[in-house]
C-alpha cells in the first residue's frame, strides 16, 4: 500500500471495493485496503502497518461497534471510525461509549468527503502519537546510559526527565519532582549561581559550566547545562574541589556516551553498505570512506579526553 496514511476499510456485502475507492477519491494521501471478512482484517493488522480502521455498521450484516473490541485486543491504539448505514442517536451513543474515535452516518454522497477528513485527520493524530513515543523512548535509552547525574527541564522550569543517578545524589525521587517547577522543589537553588547559570544559559542559548557547592547534600557540583528551544538539559556530579582534572573526567564520560552511539551507528552502516556494494560503486566508496574517517575521528577523541596532557 502507498500514501502517508494507511487505511483498512471493513465491509461486508456488494460494493464494498467502490465504497472503499469513494473514500480515497476525496484523499489521494489516504492508500485503503479492503477487508471484507474478520480473518482479512487480522491478517491486515498483523501483516502491515495500519494507521486509521474503518469499519461499516449495519446491525443486519456487520456490528461496527462490537467489531471494535476485538480490534482494540490486537492493537489498542490504531484509531477506529465507524461509519454507519443508518445513523441514529442510539447508535452514535453506544459508539462513543465503545471508545470509537469517530464516527460518521453514511447519509449522502458528502458522507464520503467527511470520512476521508476523518481518517486523515485521525491517522495524522494517531502517527505525530507514534513518532512522539518513539523518540521518547531514544531519549529514554540515551538517558539512562549516562553515568552522570542528569535532569531535564522544559522552557517553564517544570522537571521532565530525571535519572536515577540524580535521584541518589540530589535525595529526591523522580516521582516526586517531575512535572513539578525546579525552583520550587529546590528553592535553596533560588538566587544562587545555578539560578543565575540556569537562566543565562536560556537566554543566550549557549551551554554553560560551571562548579558550585549545593549546601542541602553538603557536595560541590560540576555542572554542564545544555540549553534548547524547549528547555534545558543538566549533567552534573559531585566532585573534590581541590581536582583539577574533574574537566577532562566529565570529557571522557561525555565522550564514551556519544563515541558508543556512533561507532554502534558506524557498524551498521558498514554492514549494510557490504550487503548493497554491487552498486553505483563510486558513491558507496565514497559513503564507507567518510564512515571510516567518523570512526577515526571517535577513536581520536576518546584518545584526547583520556590524555587531557
Amino acid at each position: 500500500m502507498d500514501g502517508s496514511a494507511r487505511v483498512l476499510y471493513i465491509g461486508c456485502g456488494d460494493g464494498v471495493q467502490e465504497r472503499a475507492d469513494r473514500i480515497a477519491a476525496h484523499r489521494d494521501t489516504l492508500a485503503i485496503r479492503v477487508a471484507d471478512t474478520e480473518s482479512a482484517l487480522f491478517d491486515a493488522l498483523s501483516e502491515e502497518r495500519v494507521d486509521c480502521v474503518v469499519s461499516e455498521h449495519d446491525p443486519d450484516t456487520l456490528n461496527g461497534i462490537e467489531l471494535l473490541s476485538r480490534v482494540r485486543d490486537v492493537d489498542p491504539a490504531v484509531p477506529f471510525i465507524l461509519f454507519t448505514a443508518n445513523g441514529s442517536e442510539a447508535v452514535a451513543s453506544a459508539a462513543v461509549d465503545a471508545g470509537v474515535s469517530n464516527y460518521v452516518p453514511r447519509s449522502d454522497d458528502g458522507a464520503y468527503a467527511d470520512l476521508a477528513d476523518a481518517c486523515q485527520s485521525a491517522a495524522d493524530q494517531y502517527l505525530a502519537e507514534r513518532d512522539v513515543a518513539m523518540l521518547n523512548d531514544l531519549a529514554r535509552n540515551v538517558y539512562e546510559r549516562i553515568t552522570d547525574a542528569f535532569f531535564a527541564v522544559d522552557r517553564d522550569w517544570n522537571v521532565t526527565y530525571v535519572n536515577e543517578e540524580a535521584e541518589e545524589l540530589l535525595d529526591v525521587r523522580a516521582e516526586d519532582v517531575i512535572d513539578e517547577n525546579l525552583w520550587d522543589e529546590f528553592e535553596e537553588a533560588v538566587g544562587s549561581p545555578f539560578y543565575t547559570e540556569f537562566h543565562r544559559a536560556i537566554a543566550t542559548q549557549e551551554a554553560v559550566t560551571f562548579t558550585e557547592r549545593y549546601d542541602p547534600i553538603d557536595e560541590h557540583l560540576q555542572m554542564r547545562a545544555f540549553p534548547s528551544e524547549d528547555g534545558l538539559s543538566v549533567h552534573f556530579h559531585a566532585i573534590d574541589p581541590g581536582n583539577e582534572a574533574v574537566d577532562g573526567a566529565h570529557l571522557l564520560e561525555l565522550t564514551n556516551v556519544l563515541s558508543y552511539d556512533l561507532i554502534d551507528s558506524i557498524e551498521r552502516a558498514q554492514t549494510a553498505l557490504n550487503d548493497v556494494r554491487e552498486g553505483d560503486r563510486e558513491a558507496i566508496d565514497d559513503v564507507a570512506e567518510a564512515l571510516d574517517r567518523m570512526d577515526d575521528l571517535v577513536n581520536h577523541s576518546i584518545t584526547l579526553a583520556s590524555n587531557p596532557d
